[in-house]
């Protein structure tokens, strides 16, 4: 046994060696030449956690705040964070080490996976080293092909450093794992094996939304494949869907419903206007359809069950990504990301389906030959491997990070405007966040959006020429300051359209082609006195720009006493303002339902304007008091109290389980 073990072991390590040989850059590197990559704003969710634990409910610094689970599925920030804090070391270098350690992983659990289904360690073995230094997507879709810099550039690492797709590797890392543990589960039964599958099923999904959809169609695919052999359908669908429900109770504070459908309303939306039409339709039903008849005739073939689970996960992932490359068609929002994921269960369906063969030539084969051909194949290896760590070097590069416009951008905030919310375009606000506590209207996520009105909003800015008009928006949703420059930018996108409408702003500062401008308020509270009246009531999208006067005007208003707003913490707040029992506070804090208000001891109204925005109705007279407290309300009441029994009720499972097999011992000897 404890040489079988070391067997494994030995694959382990050497898979974990050849992909972190590839990436060895990274591990040491706090901030690559990458600038525009999106993995700035995971970076600076990890700041914002690390600095935050145990208030984790609100997240104030994106889209005017959000609910925390709406700021992305927190697990590899969770990991980078507790580097941060543990370690006390720069969050890009926690944040690359990790996801570095991550993608050196990614084969190990692969190789794990295809070896609990096939039974078979050297086919599993190949698999994941084919996995590791090539992409069939290179091979099969020439734009990505130049994309990477050849037939076999590095694509899962380009993804990773260029495009920031840590998250995304983390969930495929985790889905393998979580396969792998449901095959176990069922063929042990044991409930410390069950759990384990559970916790796996929840971490795909609490790592990455892709992960989540990968999860689902795998899970299809085992199921049709017809695993795990030698068990009846039913009670095998009934605990596949008791361990779905079980893993989802775990994770429900973090993918709550009111989340997915905060990430359902923006998905169409970030994913280039993604329609359900009927086009998209029939392509559904084709992909349905294919995978129904290829499943049936599988299984008359008598092929293994572990190839048909894996060319069945082929079949779903390479439809979603070569769908949208081949074609332009959509299985589901952005699919053509599903490719990482059709990289690795091709190399799984064609290393599954060819190796009776090669076992059947092997036998028939010297010994001598059989080492030829395995050196022959790992010497043509080599020079791929090579070539892959110059693409790596090149690409992981270091960059002195205080040169940046986007460092110093946030570090001028800091000193200069501590605490006051931003307009902070492309990456100077992906990377904002990074670097300082500010607070901007825009962020990094924008699936997690809870406000719809907001993306309008910074739609108008990008796009928009009529300076007035941008800068009532702005100040109507409670910015100070806004970032911009032109052609001569040194931001990255260089989203604004017509720069021109910024000419005549006050220049709070400016470095080279990028200033910060001033958008003067009479208060830069977040907080203000007006009545009923003036609170915006029609949206902006049906009546034109005169519905927003009244409320500007209010805002403007000398004779409506000023408030004072102050955070308490990042989900508790203080306002304090001389008022009448007719007035309301207009608060530039995106509203949701898990606010509450109280003034005097007792809870008042709140509610949503047409700006998104929260409108408390105190009621007082004189001097008030409101604090406003976010927990989620019921909804993650009851998702954290279901987390915790789930949680609970498994360990304690596994206990009694453990106390009835030693007391069985016991009483046999």
């Amino acid at each position: 046994m404890r040489r079988e073990y070391a067997k494994t072991l030995g694959c382990a390590v050497l898979l974990f060696a050849l992909n972190a040989a590839i990436t060895q850059w990274l591990f040491r590197t706090a901030y690559t030449n990458q600038m525009g990559s999106i993995e700035a704003a995971f970076i600076g969710i990890a700041r914002y956690v690390s600095r935050h634990w145990g208030q984790l409910e609100w997240f104030p610094i994106w889209y005017g705040g959000i609910p925390y689970p709406d700021s992305y599925p927190p697990l590899l920030h969770w990991i980078v964070a507790l580097g941060i804090s543990t370690f006390h070391v720069d969050p890009g270098l926690s944040y690359h080490f990790v996801v570095a350690t991550i993608y050196a992983l990614g084969p190990v659990t692969l190789f794990w996976m295809a070896w609990r289904l096939s039974g078979s360690r050297p086919c599993a073995l190949v698999a994941a080293i084919g996995y590791s230094i090539i992409s069939p997507t290179c091979v099969l879709v020439p734009s990505v092909r130049l994309d990477v810099d050849g037939l076999f550039g590095p694509r899962r690492l380009i993804t990773l450093v260029n495009y920031g797709e840590g998250p995304h590797l983390t969930s495929m890392c985790l889905l393998a794992l979580a396969i792998g543990l449901l095959h176990v589960a069922f063929e042990k039964r044991k409930p410390w094996w069950w759990m384990a599958a559970a916790l796996g099923i929840a971490a795909a999904p609490m790592s990455n939304w892709l992960g989540g959809m990968a999860l689902a169609m795998c899970l299809t695919a085992y199921l049709f494949a017809g695993l795990p052999a030698g068990q009846r359908t039913f009670p095998i669908l009934l605990r596949v869907a008791a361990l779905g429900l079980w893993a989802y109770a775990m994770a429900m504070p973090w993918l709550s419903p009111s989340t997915i459908a905060v990430i359902r309303a923006n998905a169409p939306r970030v994913a280039n206007n993604f329609r359900a039409d009927n086009t998209q339709r029939i392509f559904v039903a084709g992909v349905a359809t294919a995978f129904l008849l290829l499943a049936w005739a599988m299984e008359r073939w008598k092929l293994t069950r572990h190839t048909r689970f894996a060319i069945l996960a082929s079949l779903i992932t390479g439809c979603a990504a070569l769908g949208r490359y081949w074609f332009k068609l959509s299985l589901l929002p952005q699919p053509d990301r599903y490719h990482l994921e059709m990289d690795m269960f091709l190399w799984v369906a064609v290393v599954f389906a060819v190796w009776p063969l090669i076992r059947w030539t092997g036998k028939h084969l010297e010994r001598w030959h059989v080492v030829g051909i395995c050196a022959i194949l790992v010497i043509a290896c080599v020079p791929i491997v090579k070539k892959q760590r110059r693409t790596a070097r090149w690409e992981e590069r270091p960059i002195k990070i205080e040169t940046t416009i986007e460092y110093k951008t946030a570090k001028w905030l800091d000193a200069h405007m501590p605490g006051a919310r931003v307009f902070a375009p492309g990456t100077i606000g992906f990377w904002l966040n990074a670097f300082s506590d500010a607070p901007q209207i825009t962020g990094g996520f924008d699936n997690g959006i809870s406000n719809p009105f907001v993306p309008a909003l910074i739609f108008h800015v990008y796009a928009g020429s009529d300076q007035p008009t941008m800068v009532d928006l702005l100040r109507a949703y409670g910015c100070d300051a806004m970032i911009g420059g032109g052609k001569d930018s040194a931001e990255y996108y260089h989203p604004i359209s017509h720069v021109e409408k910024l000419r005549g702003l006050k220049e709070l500062w400016r470095d080279g082609g990028d200033a910060v401008y001033d958008l003067p308020r009479r208060s830069r509270s977040l907080a203000h006195v007006m009545r009923r009246g003036d609170i915006m009531m029609k949206p902006l999208a049906l009546y034109g720009w005169s519905v927003l006067e009244p409320y500007m005007n209010a805002l403007e208003n000398p004779e409506y006493p000023l408030a004072a707003f102050q955070w308490r913490g990042s989900s508790d707040a203080v306002i304090t303002a001389p008022m009448q029992p007719d007035q309301v506070l207009s608060v530039q804090i995106s509203w949701d339902k898990g606010w509450a208000a109280y003034s005097g001891g007792r809870r008042v109204p709140t509610w949503s304007d047409k700006l998104g925005e929260m409108v408390v109705e105190p009621h007082c007279s004189g001097p008030c008091t409101v604090e406003l407290k976010f927990d989620g309300g019921f909804e993650s009441h009851f998702a954290r109290v279901l987390s915790v029994l789930a949680l609970a009720g498994g360990f304690c499972w596994i206990l009694v389980a453990t106390w009835r097999k030693r007391s069985g011992l016991t009483k046999t000897n």
